[in-house]
């Protein structure tokens, strides 16, 4: 509960980075930079820059199913992401042509449209 008697809106969502698979490269959505997620080391500023420009954050109060959450919170946060305080707490989701999963959910990526949620798979 905060301060105002309520829950926290911040500690109700999941931040995110969506990244593209594309010529065997994973790249942020919002990049050109390709990513070693395994890498131990702190991305450098300009790749940092476009993952942070990738970054959503999944909520319930914004219709994001609280499984999906859930299942977005089970996924181990990659090293390279470990490695920046910037990017500590964020979750992957890697799209293949836009399309890619989380837990038992399928979401979906577009440039036009972001990041949707659309079904269990």
């Amino acid at each position: 509960m905060d301060e105002y008697g309520g829950t926290s809106v911040l500690g109700d969502g999941v931040d995110v980075v969506v990244l593209r698979e594309e010529n065997g490269r994973t790249v942020p959505v919002a990049g050109v930079r390709p990513i070693d997620l395994a890498d131990g080391q702190a991305p450098d500023p300009e790749s940092l820059s476009e993952l942070l420009d990738s970054t959503v954050r999944l909520t319930t109060v914004e219709g994001t199913p609280a499984t999906v959450l859930d299942a977005l919170r089970a996924i181990p946060g990659p090293a390279t992401f470990a490695a920046s305080p910037w990017l500590i707490d964020s979750r992957p989701i890697v799209v293949r042509d836009g399309v890619g999963t989380v837990g038992a959910w399928a979401v979906h990526y577009s440039d036009a449209i972001g990041l949707r949620v659309i079904s269990p798979v």
